[in-house]
């Protein structure tokens, strides 16, 4: 969520007001597609500021929202649902190929995947000494 947007936070209008200058567009597409109203009904009082900043805070939250996929950088926006498909069938491919033939490549996101076809690096200790830390916490 975008910071000093959420509802009684100090600065909503100046955040709102940000995020106009910053997402202009997918701003303007969003409210036109999605709530039949002018990004401009804003300004001229047709929409009362705590109502809009309101709006725009849901249009953040949503991950098939052109102002989500543009504030986090991605290439087009994406639903949750989407994304748990994507999920799967990454999950189902890698499930049912040949490892022999090395790792699948995994369905598009519209953002990178951290570490995606990473391992993570060797551990600095040696394997007793974390079993060890792990025993010494209850861990087994």
């Amino acid at each position: 969520m975008v910071r000093g947007i959420a509802g009684g936070e100090p600065g909503g209008i100046l955040t709102l007001l940000a995020l106009i200058e910053e997402h202009h567009d997918p701003l303007v597409y969003d409210w036109r597609s999605r709530f039949g109203l002018s990004l401009r009904d804003v300004f001229t009082g047709a929409v009362e500021w705590p109502e809009a900043i309101a709006l725009t805070k849901e249009l953040c939250r949503d991950s098939s929202s052109h102002t989500c996929a543009s504030l986090g950088e991605w290439d087009y926006p994406i639903s949750r649902e989407s994304l748990i498909l994507a999920d799967l069938a990454d999950l189902f491919i890698q499930a049912n190929s040949d490892r022999k033939k090395g790792n699948p490549k995994p369905y598009p996101r519209p953002f990178e995947v951290d570490g995606q076809g990473q391992r993570s690096r060797k551990p600095l200790v040696s394997q007793d000494v974390i079993r060890a830390a792990l025993a010494a916490r209850g861990h087994q």
